[in-house]
């Protein structure tokens, strides 16, 4: 019995051990036939297709940096975005492909056509930003219709004028006013000076009235202004800081609109974001003062860059020589330049000279708007030489 419950467990053990042998070699095998197939390839997940943004319109970029940071705003356009800081000769700039300027608000045909016809109730209606060319402006003009075609007093009509004989504010004149005037004088061209922009001009003389106006670099602008209005227009013997002069002169134009001081005729010329405030005024009086608040700053650079987009002569003082083109769509043949000034002599009023680089700095960033409208001023003046309508 013994000897057979030995041969038992032997058997039994023999058994077990080749089972496991089995298993062993079942395993191997398996490694074997796994190393040989190719690797499973992992499950493919469908990804969406996304088509691509497509890039902002020029306009829109440029809009859209009024909701930057100051700083920030101005270093996008040190980039030179829309290619105009490195022009060198505005006449032989060639139209690109993408346009920043759109048919939808293109200035009026009909006008342009009325003018060059020298069609009754045709007029140049000169939108004159204080120191940036007007006086000259109105010399030109002159040499083109007539001294007898133009208001006396630096082209600006003078009915109603607190002085006899001096600027009667055309500017807030009613569209019915204005017609009995041109229908009277027989004058082609009249220029408003210290109001915003009206809008009439492009509602009830829209195929009447040629747009024209200059515009400047806005703190070689304000330096200008200090050095007219603040230094040799100054009773005081004492040449006021032109950082202080300004920055008071700012606060000044926040303080009152125009219809709560109306006869502070000077009430506006040197406030911050003046040609902002110039051509968006009149479509929202919230554009008054946006200072602090970016969203009502765009709202107000948009207005304005839609106003002026009406203008059929937009011309940048830096470029005037090259405007003579579009001054010829008037019919206007005598062409050359006109630069003069009314009081003393021509100055130098680079704002870079006039002011230490800190305040240079700080003027910049407080117009930061004009700076952008002044960069999409010169794109259009080329836009509007160059490119087809």
């Amino acid at each position: 019995g013994q000897a057979i419950g030995d041969a038992v467990r032997i058997v039994e053990g023999e058994a077990r051990d080749a089972i496991e042998r089995g298993r062993n070699l079942e395993r191997h095998i398996e490694a074997m036939l796994h190393r040989q197939r190719p690797p499973e390839a992992p499950p493919v997940v469908a990804t969406p297709v996304i088509p691509p943004r497509p890039a902002k319109p020029l306009r829109e970029m440029l809009l859209d940096l009024a909701l930057l940071a100051p700083r920030d705003a101005l270093a996008a356009l040190d980039e030179d975005p829309l290619g105009v800081e490195r022009v060198t000769n505005a006449s032989e700039w060639r139209c690109p492909a993408e346009r920043l300027l759109s048919s939808s608000e293109a200035p009026s045909r009909e006008a342009l056509r009325r003018m060059r016809e020298n069609r009754d109730g045709a007029f140049l209606w000169f939108d004159h930003l204080s120191k940036a060319g007007g006086t000259s402006f109105c010399k030109f003009a002159r040499k083109n219709v007539g001294m007898k075609s133009t208001p006396r007093y630096y082209c600006m009509p003078s009915d109603g004028a607190d002085i006899p004989g001096t600027d009667g504010r055309v500017g807030r004149w009613p569209a019915s006013q204005l017609r009995e005037y041109l229908q009277r004088t027989k004058h082609r061209v009249v220029a408003s000076e210290w109001d915003p922009f009206p809008a009439q001009m492009l509602e009830s003389f829209r195929d009447d009235a040629v747009l024209a106006s200059i515009i400047r670099d806005p703190l070689d602008r304000l330096v200008s202004a200090h050095k007219f209005w603040g230094v040799l227009n100054n009773p005081s013997k004492n040449a006021p800081d032109p950082v202080k002069w300004l920055r008071n002169m700012d606060k000044r134009a926040r303080a009152r609109t125009m219809a709560q001081a109306p006869r502070d005729y000077l009430q506006q010329v040197a406030r911050n974001n003046f040609a902002t405030w110039k051509f968006a005024f009149s479509t929202d009086g919230r554009f008054h003062d946006c200072k602090g608040d970016a969203a009502c700053g765009r709202a107000a650079l948009q207005a304005a860059v839609a106003t002026l987009s009406r203008f059929h002569v937009l011309a940048p003082t830096t470029w005037q020589a090259h405007a003579g083109p579009l001054y010829a769509r008037l019919g206007w043949s005598k062409l050359e330049e006109e630069h003069v000034v009314n009081i003393g002599t021509v100055q130098d009023s680079s704002s870079r000279k006039a002011l230490p680089p800190a305040d240079f700095a700080a003027l910049r960033e407080a117009n930061v708007l004009d700076e952008i409208i002044w960069h999409w001023a010169r794109r259009a003046f080329l836009e509007s030489l160059h490119c087809a309508p």
